[in-house]
């Protein structure tokens, strides 16, 4: 386990937030004696953010197809979000940035875990740059350069691998819903085709 030694070792090479995080956490400790098990794993964490190599950028391809499935889901959602199922890693979320956010308008790849632990991979640039967290994992980039070319297959194929929509994360129940791999309301709100299997 990582230690506050190592923490303060870190701290240059952490992004500001993270910086900001870890003297919280080096504060905390200094003046109630120890970290809760929670914050130790954050001690962690943050080791290993920032002695793991920086990833380069990489191109996953056009995102029109995904940007639009988010720009006519927002129309009827507060923060649309699309969770998929990638092998190996488990389930992955993306959501768009707000515009307070580092990069608005981006999309933010991350695990699908409570708000305030979910594991950051990257963020998805309106160009299709995919700029990968030292967090990122093997097998992510081309999965996103599939989502990137085909949304709405992609988002069926995890609707029919996991029995869940992607978009709303509800048990599908309906033949037709099962046949396509998301409900008739999340199909309206993303604007995808419902009501017979996709070819």
């Amino acid at each position: 386990m990582a230690s506050l030694n190592d923490l303060t070792a870190a701290l240059p090479r952490l992004s500001p937030r993270d910086q900001e995080f870890a003297r919280s956490l080096l504060n905390g400790a200094a003046r109630f004696g120890s970290l809760s098990m929670k914050q130790g794993e954050w001690v962690k964490r943050l080791v290993e953010r920032a002695n793991a190599p920086r990833p380069t950028p990489v191109q996953v391809g056009d995102l029109s197809s995904v940007i639009a499935l988010f720009d006519r889901a927002g129309q009827h959602l507060r923060r649309p979000a699309i969770v998929l199922n990638c092998q190996g890693l488990g389930n992955v979320r993306l959501n768009v940035a707000g515009q307070r956010a580092r990069v608005p308008g981006s999309l933010n790849v991350t695990d699908d875990g409570p708000y305030e632990s979910r594991r950051f991979y990257g963020r998805i640039h309106r160009d299709g740059t995919f700029e990968p967290s030292r967090a990122s994992a093997p097998g992510l980039v081309d999965y996103l350069i599939r989502f990137a070319r085909d949304p709405a297959g992609v988002a069926a194929e995890h609707g029919l691998m996991t029995g869940n929509c992607c978009f709303c994360r509800r048990t599908l129940t309906d033949e037709r819903s099962t046949a396509v791999g998301y409900g008739p309301t999340c199909a309206e709100h993303y604007g995808l085709p419902w009501g017979s299997p996709r070819a």
